[in-house]
Protein backbone atom coordinates (compact mmCIF):
# COMPACT_ATOMS: atom_id res chain seq x y z
CA UNK A 1 0.00 0.00 0.00
CA UNK A 2 1.07 3.22 -1.27
CA UNK A 3 1.64 5.96 2.39
CA UNK A 4 3.57 8.53 3.28
CA UNK A 5 6.16 7.90 6.37
CA UNK A 6 8.33 10.28 8.39
CA UNK A 7 11.84 8.19 8.78
CA UNK A 8 14.10 7.81 11.50
CA UNK A 9 17.44 9.04 12.23
CA UNK A 10 20.17 8.88 14.98
CA UNK A 11 22.23 11.99 15.78
CA UNK A 12 24.18 13.39 18.74
CA UNK A 13 23.22 14.74 21.30
CA UNK A 14 22.82 18.62 20.80
CA UNK A 15 24.24 21.12 23.02
CA UNK A 16 22.21 21.96 25.57
CA UNK A 17 19.82 19.04 25.56
CA UNK A 18 17.96 18.33 28.53
CA UNK A 19 17.70 14.49 29.43
CA UNK A 20 14.86 13.14 31.24
CA UNK A 21 14.46 10.57 33.57
CA UNK A 22 12.36 8.47 30.75
CA UNK A 23 15.38 8.99 28.15
CA UNK A 24 13.76 11.49 26.48
CA UNK A 25 15.66 14.42 24.74
CA UNK A 26 14.56 17.83 24.76
CA UNK A 27 16.77 20.40 22.73
CA UNK A 28 15.70 24.14 21.28
CA UNK A 29 16.99 24.73 17.64
CA UNK A 30 17.18 28.09 15.69
CA UNK A 31 16.55 29.63 19.40
CA UNK A 32 12.86 29.00 19.32
CA UNK A 33 11.15 25.74 17.77
CA UNK A 34 11.17 22.70 20.54
CA UNK A 35 12.65 19.51 19.19
CA UNK A 36 11.76 16.37 20.86
CA UNK A 37 13.96 12.94 20.59
CA UNK A 38 14.83 9.74 22.56
CA UNK A 39 18.19 8.33 23.70
CA UNK A 40 19.27 5.30 21.97
CA UNK A 41 21.42 2.68 23.72
CA UNK A 42 24.39 3.70 21.56
CA UNK A 43 24.33 7.29 23.41
CA UNK A 44 22.91 9.13 20.18
CA UNK A 45 19.92 10.66 19.81
CA UNK A 46 16.56 9.26 17.98
CA UNK A 47 14.61 11.42 15.89
CA UNK A 48 12.20 11.68 13.75
CA UNK A 49 13.08 13.20 9.96
CA UNK A 50 11.18 16.65 9.35
CA UNK A 51 10.76 15.49 5.38
CA UNK A 52 8.33 13.32 4.25
CA UNK A 53 9.23 9.86 2.73
CA UNK A 54 6.89 7.71 -0.25
CA UNK A 55 6.47 4.07 0.95
CA UNK A 56 5.47 2.19 -2.01
CA UNK A 57 5.21 -1.56 -4.09
CA UNK A 58 7.16 -1.27 -7.10
CA UNK A 59 6.62 -3.44 -10.12
CA UNK A 60 8.57 -6.59 -8.47
CA UNK A 61 6.57 -6.40 -5.54
CA UNK A 62 9.04 -4.66 -3.62
CA UNK A 63 8.48 -2.48 -0.73
CA UNK A 64 10.10 0.55 -1.54
CA UNK A 65 10.93 4.30 -0.27
CA UNK A 66 12.15 7.25 -1.75
CA UNK A 67 12.38 10.70 0.56
CA UNK A 68 10.56 13.65 -1.34
CA UNK A 69 12.71 16.31 0.16
CA UNK A 70 10.07 17.91 1.33
CA UNK A 71 8.29 18.86 4.71
CA UNK A 72 4.90 19.77 2.61
CA UNK A 73 2.31 17.05 2.88
CA UNK A 74 0.58 18.33 -0.14
CA UNK A 75 3.65 18.18 -2.21
CA UNK A 76 5.22 14.80 -1.31
CA UNK A 77 1.75 13.54 -2.06
CA UNK A 78 1.67 14.27 -5.52
CA UNK A 79 5.48 12.87 -5.79
CA UNK A 80 3.45 9.73 -4.38
CA UNK A 81 1.63 10.26 -7.16
CA UNK A 82 4.04 10.76 -9.29
CA UNK A 83 5.71 7.54 -8.63
CA UNK A 84 2.73 5.34 -8.71
CA UNK A 85 2.22 6.70 -12.00
CA UNK A 86 5.66 5.21 -12.88
CA UNK A 87 4.78 1.80 -11.49
CA UNK A 88 1.93 1.46 -13.54
CA UNK A 89 3.86 2.41 -17.06
CA UNK A 90 6.84 0.16 -16.31
CA UNK A 91 3.90 -2.40 -15.55
CA UNK A 92 2.22 -2.48 -18.81
CA UNK A 93 5.69 -2.08 -20.42
CA UNK A 94 5.18 1.13 -21.72
CA UNK A 95 8.49 2.19 -20.24
CA UNK A 96 11.68 0.50 -18.22
CA UNK A 97 13.16 1.35 -14.68
CA UNK A 98 16.53 1.86 -16.61
CA UNK A 99 14.66 4.69 -18.81
CA UNK A 100 13.03 5.85 -15.98
CA UNK A 101 16.18 6.11 -13.79
CA UNK A 102 17.69 8.11 -16.59
CA UNK A 103 15.25 10.79 -16.69
CA UNK A 104 15.40 11.23 -13.26
CA UNK A 105 19.10 11.37 -13.32
CA UNK A 106 18.82 14.20 -16.37
CA UNK A 107 16.31 16.37 -14.16
CA UNK A 108 19.04 16.39 -11.44
CA UNK A 109 20.36 20.21 -10.90
CA UNK A 110 23.71 20.56 -12.17
CA UNK A 111 25.10 21.56 -8.39
CA UNK A 112 24.30 18.32 -7.58
CA UNK A 113 25.46 16.43 -10.39
CA UNK A 114 29.01 18.45 -9.84
CA UNK A 115 28.76 17.03 -6.07
CA UNK A 116 28.26 13.84 -7.07
CA UNK A 117 31.22 14.49 -9.14
CA UNK A 118 33.17 15.42 -6.45
CA UNK A 119 32.45 12.80 -4.18
CA UNK A 120 33.56 10.26 -6.86
CA UNK A 121 37.17 12.36 -7.58
CA UNK A 122 37.37 11.83 -3.63
CA UNK A 123 36.89 8.05 -4.15
CA UNK A 124 39.14 8.04 -7.04
CA UNK A 125 42.04 9.09 -4.49
CA UNK A 126 42.26 12.22 -5.98
CA UNK A 127 44.34 15.09 -3.64
CA UNK A 128 42.06 18.09 -2.36
CA UNK A 129 44.40 20.02 -4.53
CA UNK A 130 43.85 18.56 -7.80
CA UNK A 131 39.85 18.31 -6.82
CA UNK A 132 39.70 22.25 -5.93
CA UNK A 133 41.63 22.97 -9.35
CA UNK A 134 39.43 21.04 -11.17
CA UNK A 135 36.31 21.99 -9.93
CA UNK A 136 37.91 26.08 -9.91
CA UNK A 137 38.10 25.80 -13.84
CA UNK A 138 34.90 23.96 -14.61
CA UNK A 139 33.11 26.97 -12.17
CA UNK A 140 34.94 29.38 -14.30
CA UNK A 141 34.15 28.25 -17.60
CA UNK A 142 30.46 27.35 -17.11
CA UNK A 143 30.17 30.64 -15.53
CA UNK A 144 31.66 32.22 -18.59
CA UNK A 145 29.44 30.15 -21.17
CA UNK A 146 25.84 31.19 -18.63
CA UNK A 147 25.91 27.19 -18.69
CA UNK A 148 23.61 26.41 -15.21
CA UNK A 149 21.80 23.36 -16.67
CA UNK A 150 22.70 20.18 -18.61
CA UNK A 151 20.74 21.32 -21.63
CA UNK A 152 23.27 24.19 -22.10
CA UNK A 153 26.63 22.02 -22.05
CA UNK A 154 26.96 22.33 -26.10
CA UNK A 155 29.99 21.71 -28.23
CA UNK A 156 29.32 25.45 -29.62
CA UNK A 157 29.38 26.86 -26.29
CA UNK A 158 32.65 25.92 -25.22
CA UNK A 159 33.94 26.29 -28.58
CA UNK A 160 32.90 29.62 -28.62
CA UNK A 161 35.15 29.98 -25.28
CA UNK A 162 37.73 29.18 -26.71
CA UNK A 163 37.66 31.42 -29.43
CA UNK A 164 37.31 34.58 -27.11
CA UNK A 165 40.15 33.03 -24.96
CA UNK A 166 42.94 33.09 -28.26
CA UNK A 167 41.61 36.46 -29.40
CA UNK A 168 42.02 37.80 -25.48
CA UNK A 169 45.46 36.55 -25.19
CA UNK A 170 44.86 36.06 -21.49
CA UNK A 171 45.62 32.51 -21.05
CA UNK A 172 48.34 30.78 -22.44
CA UNK A 173 47.14 27.28 -24.82
CA UNK A 174 48.12 25.14 -22.08
CA UNK A 175 46.02 27.10 -19.37
CA UNK A 176 43.08 27.32 -21.99
CA UNK A 177 43.42 22.90 -22.80
CA UNK A 178 43.88 22.35 -18.79
CA UNK A 179 40.04 24.18 -18.30
CA UNK A 180 38.91 22.35 -21.62
CA UNK A 181 40.21 19.15 -19.93
CA UNK A 182 38.51 19.37 -16.55
CA UNK A 183 35.24 20.26 -18.27
CA UNK A 184 35.50 17.15 -20.28
CA UNK A 185 36.32 15.13 -17.48
CA UNK A 186 33.24 15.55 -15.98
CA UNK A 187 31.11 15.28 -18.98
CA UNK A 188 32.54 11.87 -19.27
CA UNK A 189 31.22 11.56 -15.84
CA UNK A 190 28.12 12.14 -17.10
CA UNK A 191 28.03 9.91 -20.31
CA UNK A 192 29.27 6.89 -17.93
CA UNK A 193 26.30 7.52 -15.82
CA UNK A 194 23.79 7.68 -18.23
CA UNK A 195 22.89 11.17 -17.63
CA UNK A 196 23.98 11.99 -21.48
CA UNK A 197 23.23 9.38 -24.38
CA UNK A 198 26.67 10.43 -25.75
CA UNK A 199 29.33 12.75 -25.27
CA UNK A 200 28.58 16.29 -26.35
CA UNK A 201 32.10 17.56 -26.25
CA UNK A 202 33.47 14.47 -28.00
CA UNK A 203 34.68 16.17 -30.96
CA UNK A 204 36.55 19.34 -29.15
CA UNK A 205 40.42 18.90 -29.28
CA UNK A 206 43.08 20.54 -27.74
CA UNK A 207 45.08 23.36 -28.80
CA UNK A 208 49.01 23.25 -30.06
CA UNK A 209 50.51 24.21 -27.21
CA UNK A 210 53.84 24.40 -29.03
CA UNK A 211 52.95 27.43 -31.18
CA UNK A 212 51.79 29.29 -28.11
CA UNK A 213 54.14 28.82 -24.67
CA UNK A 214 53.78 31.63 -22.54
CA UNK A 215 56.31 30.26 -19.80
CA UNK A 216 59.40 28.12 -21.58
CA UNK A 217 61.22 27.08 -18.19
CA UNK A 218 65.01 26.33 -18.08
CA UNK A 219 67.22 24.48 -15.95
CA UNK A 220 70.04 26.48 -13.97
CA UNK A 221 73.61 26.36 -14.13
CA UNK A 222 75.78 25.18 -11.69
CA UNK A 223 77.25 28.69 -11.57
CA UNK A 224 73.81 29.73 -10.53
CA UNK A 225 72.61 26.90 -8.01
CA UNK A 226 76.17 28.08 -6.01
CA UNK A 227 75.20 31.62 -6.47
CA UNK A 228 71.56 30.26 -5.10
CA UNK A 229 72.68 28.52 -2.58
CA UNK A 230 75.24 31.37 -1.15
CA UNK A 231 72.71 33.99 -0.99
CA UNK A 232 69.88 32.14 0.39
CA UNK A 233 68.51 32.56 3.76
CA UNK A 234 69.55 29.57 5.84
CA UNK A 235 66.21 27.71 6.48
CA UNK A 236 65.57 27.77 3.04
CA UNK A 237 69.31 26.43 1.81
CA UNK A 238 68.23 22.49 2.90
CA UNK A 239 64.99 22.66 0.99
CA UNK A 240 66.63 23.94 -2.18
CA UNK A 241 69.52 21.02 -2.09
CA UNK A 242 66.60 18.50 -2.09
CA UNK A 243 64.60 20.37 -4.10
CA UNK A 244 67.95 20.12 -6.72
CA UNK A 245 69.00 16.68 -5.66
CA UNK A 246 65.40 14.06 -5.23
CA UNK A 247 63.74 15.86 -8.06
CA UNK A 248 60.54 16.06 -5.87
CA UNK A 249 58.02 18.58 -6.73
CA UNK A 250 57.46 21.37 -4.15
CA UNK A 251 54.25 20.36 -2.71
CA UNK A 252 55.75 16.77 -2.02
CA UNK A 253 58.97 18.12 -0.39
CA UNK A 254 55.99 20.33 2.10
CA UNK A 255 54.55 17.18 2.71
CA UNK A 256 57.06 14.80 3.83
CA UNK A 257 57.42 13.59 6.95
CA UNK A 258 60.73 11.63 8.44
CA UNK A 259 58.48 8.12 8.72
CA UNK A 260 58.78 8.53 4.82
CA UNK A 261 62.99 8.10 5.05
CA UNK A 262 65.06 4.76 5.33
CA UNK A 263 67.92 6.47 7.13
CA UNK A 264 69.96 3.71 7.10
CA UNK A 265 69.83 2.72 3.54
CA UNK A 266 69.45 6.56 1.97
CA UNK A 267 65.85 5.80 0.50
CA UNK A 268 62.65 7.69 0.83
CA UNK A 269 59.07 6.11 0.47
CA UNK A 270 56.46 8.50 -1.94
CA UNK A 271 53.38 8.09 -0.83
CA UNK A 272 50.15 7.78 -3.91
CA UNK A 273 48.06 10.21 -2.05
CA UNK A 274 50.78 12.93 -2.11
CA UNK A 275 51.90 12.89 -5.76
CA UNK A 276 50.87 14.10 -9.00
CA UNK A 277 50.67 10.93 -10.74
CA UNK A 278 49.19 9.41 -7.43
CA UNK A 279 51.76 6.58 -7.64
CA UNK A 280 53.34 5.04 -4.49
CA UNK A 281 57.24 4.87 -5.04
CA UNK A 282 60.56 4.56 -3.40
CA UNK A 283 63.25 6.38 -4.15
CA UNK A 284 67.64 6.50 -3.56
CA UNK A 285 68.41 10.10 -1.68
CA UNK A 286 71.90 11.43 -1.49
CA UNK A 287 73.68 10.23 2.03
CA UNK A 288 74.36 13.99 2.33
CA UNK A 289 70.96 14.67 2.28
CA UNK A 290 70.27 12.24 3.89
CA UNK A 291 72.68 13.22 7.09
CA UNK A 292 71.09 17.20 6.35
CA UNK A 293 67.78 15.91 6.96
CA UNK A 294 68.52 14.00 10.32
CA UNK A 295 70.24 16.69 11.83
CA UNK A 296 67.08 18.99 10.90
CA UNK A 297 64.48 16.10 12.53
CA UNK A 298 66.87 15.79 15.35
CA UNK A 299 67.44 19.67 16.28
CA UNK A 300 63.58 20.38 16.15
CA UNK A 301 62.67 17.11 17.32
CA UNK A 302 60.01 16.26 14.85
CA UNK A 303 58.13 13.17 15.58
CA UNK A 304 57.64 10.24 13.04
CA UNK A 305 54.92 11.61 10.85
CA UNK A 306 54.60 15.48 11.86
CA UNK A 307 56.07 17.50 8.46
CA UNK A 308 59.65 18.17 7.99
CA UNK A 309 59.47 21.53 6.88
CA UNK A 310 56.56 24.00 7.45
CA UNK A 311 55.73 25.96 4.20
CA UNK A 312 53.68 25.41 1.43
CA UNK A 313 54.10 26.04 -1.96
CA UNK A 314 52.94 29.65 -2.45
CA UNK A 315 55.14 30.42 0.50
CA UNK A 316 58.46 27.93 -1.30
CA UNK A 317 57.55 30.52 -4.61
CA UNK A 318 57.93 33.92 -2.91
CA UNK A 319 60.91 32.75 -0.95
CA UNK A 320 63.06 31.52 -4.09
CA UNK A 321 62.51 34.66 -5.95
CA UNK A 322 63.46 36.76 -3.03
CA UNK A 323 66.62 34.59 -2.61
CA UNK A 324 67.19 35.01 -6.66
CA UNK A 325 66.94 38.44 -6.62
CA UNK A 326 69.59 38.41 -3.68
CA UNK A 327 71.71 36.30 -5.85
CA UNK A 328 71.83 38.51 -8.66
CA UNK A 329 69.85 36.09 -10.69
CA UNK A 330 67.46 37.04 -13.35
CA UNK A 331 64.30 35.51 -13.46
CA UNK A 332 64.23 35.79 -17.31
CA UNK A 333 66.88 35.31 -20.21
CA UNK A 334 68.06 36.80 -23.22
CA UNK A 335 65.98 34.11 -24.86
CA UNK A 336 62.77 34.74 -23.19
CA UNK A 337 63.34 31.21 -20.53
CA UNK A 338 62.43 31.53 -17.56
CA UNK A 339 63.47 30.45 -14.07
CA UNK A 340 61.00 29.37 -10.90
CA UNK A 341 61.18 26.84 -8.15
CA UNK A 342 59.92 24.06 -10.75
CA UNK A 343 63.08 25.07 -12.68
CA UNK A 344 64.65 22.80 -10.13
CA UNK A 345 63.11 20.08 -11.29
CA UNK A 346 63.98 20.43 -14.43
CA UNK A 347 67.77 21.15 -13.52
CA UNK A 348 67.63 17.52 -11.83
CA UNK A 349 66.90 15.81 -14.67
CA UNK A 350 69.33 18.07 -16.44
CA UNK A 351 71.74 17.21 -14.34
CA UNK A 352 71.04 13.50 -14.46
CA UNK A 353 70.86 13.90 -18.49
CA UNK A 354 74.56 15.58 -18.76
CA UNK A 355 76.39 13.00 -16.26
CA UNK A 356 75.30 10.30 -19.10
CA UNK A 357 72.54 8.69 -17.31
CA UNK A 358 70.49 7.02 -19.46
CA UNK A 359 67.26 8.19 -20.30
CA UNK A 360 64.69 5.12 -18.48
CA UNK A 361 66.65 5.96 -15.38
CA UNK A 362 66.18 9.76 -15.37
CA UNK A 363 62.43 8.55 -16.19
CA UNK A 364 62.45 6.75 -13.44
CA UNK A 365 63.93 8.84 -10.73
CA UNK A 366 61.66 11.26 -12.05
CA UNK A 367 58.53 9.51 -11.77
CA UNK A 368 57.51 9.99 -15.36
CA UNK A 369 55.04 8.24 -17.42
CA UNK A 370 57.00 7.67 -20.66
CA UNK A 371 60.67 8.66 -21.38
CA UNK A 372 59.43 10.81 -24.34
CA UNK A 373 57.89 13.01 -21.32
CA UNK A 374 61.20 13.67 -19.79
CA UNK A 375 62.95 14.74 -22.91
CA UNK A 376 60.57 16.76 -23.96
CA UNK A 377 59.85 18.83 -20.60
CA UNK A 378 62.09 18.00 -18.42
CA UNK A 379 65.92 18.06 -20.04
CA UNK A 380 67.79 20.67 -21.47
CA UNK A 381 70.23 20.23 -23.71
CA UNK A 382 72.89 22.68 -24.76
CA UNK A 383 73.95 23.34 -28.27
CA UNK A 384 77.57 23.26 -27.07
CA UNK A 385 77.00 19.91 -25.72
CA UNK A 386 75.18 18.33 -28.80
CA UNK A 387 78.21 19.57 -31.21
CA UNK A 388 80.39 17.88 -29.06
CA UNK A 389 78.64 14.35 -29.30
CA UNK A 390 78.72 14.98 -33.51
CA UNK A 391 82.38 15.55 -33.20
CA UNK A 392 82.94 12.78 -30.62
CA UNK A 393 80.83 10.61 -33.23
CA UNK A 394 82.31 11.88 -36.56
CA UNK A 395 86.43 10.96 -34.85
CA UNK A 396 88.10 8.25 -36.17
CA UNK A 397 88.93 7.14 -32.43
CA UNK A 398 85.92 6.58 -31.59
CA UNK A 399 85.45 3.64 -34.14
CA UNK A 400 88.70 2.08 -32.68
Amino acid sequence: MSTLIRTWKTIPIPPGAVIGDDKTVTWIVGGKKKRIGKLSKTGRVSVQSGTWTAQFTDETGKVRRVSTKTTNRSIAERILAQHEKEVDRVRLGIVTREELEKVRIRQTPLHELLEQFRTKMMAGGNTAVYINSTFQKISSLFQDCNIDSLMKIRRESIERWVADEIKRQVRSARTINSYIAAVKTFVLYLSDTGVFVSNPLKSIRKLNEEIDRRRIRRAMTKEEIDRLLKAAAEEHVLVYRLLLGTGLRSTELSLVTPSQFDFEHCRMRIEATRTKNKRADILPVRADLIQALRTRIEANRIMPHERIFCHDQSQIRKAFYLDLQSAGIERRDSQGRCIDVHSMRKTFGTMLATAGVPLTTVQRLMRHSTPQLTAKLYIDVDPMNMKCALDLFGNPVYWI
